[in-house]
């Protein structure tokens, strides 16, 4: 049995929600090893992954009739001296021939299937696993968000089995279209949600509830909501080639909607309306939350809620991320560590921002009324360079030395 049967084969311990809500049997778990050495506390790191360290998990390989027939009926990735293969061909492919083939050869390893949670901040019951309040080890990468999921995955799991222990398996928190299962995936449109469907089976797990649930549909997914997709099978690199992965990867993905398009205030760097920033906040813990619940202690996030199609402030978002694992009674001191994947080191949510209010200023009044110019707009700092402030050992020592006056008592844990 490899790696990948065994941990989609293993019952999930008893606890939280019952049977009604979420029976056993439809749920995997995910067996928690001794916290990773390679991630001391706070440490911080800028790094871009490149396919050579990807490879170093060997995946899941289909039987080689299968992987032939796949290859024979699909779309191959581009030379180097060819056009790039367009997305909707992509999509085009994983839907008729990747999809079909997964399901009806690896349904029982890989579970097709996924689980809405409607209120995951009031649904579900935490158990604290670990006493203490020592927050995550916190890491800013620039890479791709599920090759970095997959590639700390093995480095874990080489660690944990050779101590005796069990695979270990990290969900990738993915900001989802809340109407329709992968957004417009089949087309090519350039989210992160659309590119990982063309690239795995996630528009097909997202479209099948557990059956034992009875629900004939997870959309449209409630403003604090989250789906689990416990096991999701990837098959093709990032989308600058969608290369085809000699070896398949499995991992769960848990997808909110995030807040988009918000009213801002300050020169677009904060929330107009404490409303909006508590939504995000919900949201972000409910994300959080479906992970602890199905006992994930470790997280790989991306750029939830930023970029142009979201415009959320990222100052804010990321010290809403940091309060949050710190201060949340909960949440903090229950995750090894936590990471953040720009998959575009040089994207700039304030960019967008600074661009749209001075196309505005310019609409309404003949000039830029904003105070802001196409100088200042090129200035804006990156979503990464802001998170790697935000997460900087020193800061999140201010901040756990410093009370924090938007917490109340209720926030204080014994």
């Amino acid at each position: 049995m490899n790696m990948a049967q065994e941990s989609l084969t293993r019952p999930i311990s008893e606890g939280g929600l019952d049977d009604q809500i979420l029976p056993t049997t439809t749920r995997t778990q995910n067996i928690k090893s001794a916290n990773s050495a390679s991630l001391p506390m706070y440490q911080l790191a800028t790094t871009s992954h490149s396919q050579s360290v990807y490879d170093c998990y060997s995946g899941f390989s289909p039987s080689p009739s299968i992987a032939t027939s796949y290859r024979r009926t699909s779309i191959m990735a581009p030379g180097p001296k060819s056009s790039r293969v367009k997305p909707s061909e992509i999509a085009a492919d994983t839907k008729r021939n990747f999809i079909p083939l997964v399901n009806a050869n690896y349904a029982e390893l890989f579970p097709p299937y996924s689980f809405l949670y409607r209120q995951p901040t009031t649904q579900l019951e935490i158990s604290r696993r670990n006493l203490g309040t020592r927050p995550p080890a916190f890491r800013v990468e620039a890479g791709d968000p599920v090759m970095t999921a997959i590639t700390y995955a093995a480095a874990d799991s080489q660690a944990s089995e050779a101590m005796g222990g069990s695979r270990v398996r990290i969900p990738f928190v993915c900001a989802a279209n809340e109407r329709r299962p992968g957004g417009d995936w089949e087309t090519g449109c350039s989210g992160y949600e659309e590119k990982l469907c063309r690239r795995s089976n996630l528009s097909a797990t997202l479209s099948s509830p557990w059956p034992s649930t009875q629900t004939t549909s997870n959309y449209p997914i409630p403003s604090t909501g989250g789906i689990l997709s416990d096991a999701v099978v990837v098959c093709r690199g990032p989308h600058d080639h969608y290369e085809k992965l000699e070896q398949w990867h499995d991992l769960p993905v848990v997808s909110v909607p995030p807040t988009r398009w918000p009213k801002l205030k300050e020169n677009g760097t904060m929330y107009s309306f404490a409303e909006e920033r508590g939504m995000m906040r919900e949201k972000i813990r409910g994300a959080l939350r479906i992970c602890l619940y199905n006992n994930y202690d470790r997280v790989i996030i991306g750029d939830f809620g930023l970029g142009n199609s979201c415009r959320n402030p990222p100052q804010e978002v990321a010290e809403i991320w940091r309060d949050v694992l710190l201060f949340d009674p909960d949440l903090r001191g229950q995750f090894t560590y936590v990471i953040f994947a720009f998959e575009d080191p040089t994207q700039s949510t304030t960019r967008f921002i600074w661009d749209e209010m001075a196309r505005k200023g310019r609409k309404g009044t003949g000039a830029t009324s904003t105070g802001l110019s196409k100088g200042t707009a090129s200035n804006a700092p990156s979503d990464l360079t802001i998170f790697q402030a935000v997460f900087e050992p020193s800061e999140i020592e201010r901040v756990l030395s410093a009370p924090d006056p938007r917490y109340g008592l209720d926030m204080i844990t014994c």
